[in-house]
């Protein structure tokens, strides 16, 4: 049985984000074949509203890549922030030390549950991509308004159920391939603005238009096969799905629906 209703299992998780392998492979399908070339890192890093001086975490960090596009900016680097990248993962942890350390940036391994910083610390926090693995969401909210300072913005990117995920739902279902259906995944678009504001006065959420087109479907099974919530998926289906996304071309692409997002909140 593939069992894909456990995002948040603590174990998957540190398997999965042990190194930067899965994600990297994650990321490649996406800078391949998306049809929005702005590139949702790059829309990300356009919405935050940096300025002199401003303290920054940001949690669940993975490999850094958002960075990029600050480090490449010599006016942003000039404005003197104190900035802190973040992950539970010790690989994720090693990596970001590696690639980051000693450019205006400092690295710490925490859990957002139990985030080590005094009350009202930050002007800015952010979490992108990650609060879907979280178990407990309002803990980790709740940390997360804590440490931020009362007219400080809390930015937190996540997926939508309407999207990669639920085409490939419909894909397993229709070659009758068994999984487990009761998908749990804690933060989504569609119920973000709620939990949010249980903690912050004020909640936005901003939609990214995009989708892919994939002509290689083995890049597209590789990425199935790399994800935390379908460890459980059988090789021996592969075949089946290679010609199945095959037949489902057209004029010679895959078109595979995205809904991702950005949450916008504040305390006041």
């Amino acid at each position: 049985m593939i069992d894909i209703s456990n995002m948040s299992s603590k174990a998957v998780l540190e398997e999965q984000y042990r190194n930067t392998d899965n994600l990297a492979l994650r990321k490649s399908l996406h800078d391949k074949y998306s049809v929005n070339k702005m590139g949702f890192q790059n829309w990300m890093f356009g919405q935050y509203p940096f300025r002199a001086g401003m303290k920054v975490l940001e949690l669940g960090s993975g490999r850094g890549e958002l960075w990029n596009v600050y480090l490449d900016d010599d006016i942003l680097q000039g404005y003197g922030m104190d900035i802190i990248l973040s992950d539970f993962s010790e690989g994720m942890v090693d990596h970001l030390r590696q690639n980051y350390m000693g450019k205006g940036m400092s690295v710490r391994k925490i859990d957002i549950s139990d985030i080590p910083f005094e009350d009202e610390t930050f002007d800015l926090v952010i979490a992108n991509s990650m609060l879907y693995h979280v178990k407990d969401i309002d803990c980790a909210l709740s940390e997360v308004g804590r440490v931020l300072k009362k007219d400080g913005l809390f930015y937190c990117s996540t997926l939508g159920r309407n999207g990669m995920t639920q085409y490939l739902y419909h894909a397993l279902d229709e070659l009758g391939i068994p999984y487990h259906h009761s998908l749990n995944i804690s933060f989504t678009l569609q119920n973000g603005t709620e939990l949010l504001r249980k903690q912050f006065a004020k909640v936005e959420r901003r939609d990214y238009e995009d989708a892919l087109e994939i002509d290689c479907i083995e890049d597209y099974l590789a990425y199935i096969y790399s994800m935390a919530s379908l460890q459980g998926l059988d090789r021996g289906y592969y075949d089946i799905l290679l010609d199945y996304f095959n037949s489902r071309k057209v004029n010679g692409y895959l078109h595979v629906p995205k809904e991702y997002g950005m949450f916008v909140a504040g305390k006041a």
